[in-house]
């Protein structure tokens, strides 16, 4: 047990990779239910939500990639995160109107997945505000 209060604890390591995988996984299972989301919602409905959930990811890689030593490398990344953030955030509006416009879409089936974007998106909006300009090792 760690004795590091709760409020205090950070993300450790690639935290936020794995909940963009567990995110991933949960859209998959919601997506792929037919009971859930009838196969004529396919293209207008999951595709665009995966290819959120991709520029997301894509956008939180490419960000990582950048080791910012100056300006412009912190400005760049900053930008990606940013990018992946609002990837984030067009995935749950894209989740809302599926909920709104699919019967079969009910809030209760896809909590799961609203939980693991608002935690995600709380990470990437963390990860954003904290970046700075860091030396590199010698």
């Amino acid at each position: 047990m760690s004795n590091v209060y709760t409020r205090n604890r950070n993300a450790t390591g690639k935290e936020y990779y794995d909940i963009a995988t567990q995110l991933y996984m949960e859209l998959r299972r919601v997506t792929g239910n037919p009971k859930i989301f009838p196969k004529r919602t396919l293209y207008t409905d999951v595709v665009p939500m995966l290819n959120s959930w991709h520029e997301m990811r894509n956008n939180l890689t490419k960000a990582e990639t950048r080791f910012p030593v100056d300006e412009y490398s912190l400005k760049v990344r900053k930008e990606y995160l940013q990018r992946a953030i609002e990837a984030g955030e067009t995935l749950f509006t894209q989740m809302q109107d599926c909920v709104w416009a699919i019967d079969s879409v009910t809030p209760d089936r896809v909590e799961q997945f609203g939980l693991l974007l608002i935690q995600e998106l709380k990470l990437l909006r963390g990860m954003k505000k904290n970046a700075k300009i860091q030396k590199p090792k010698q």
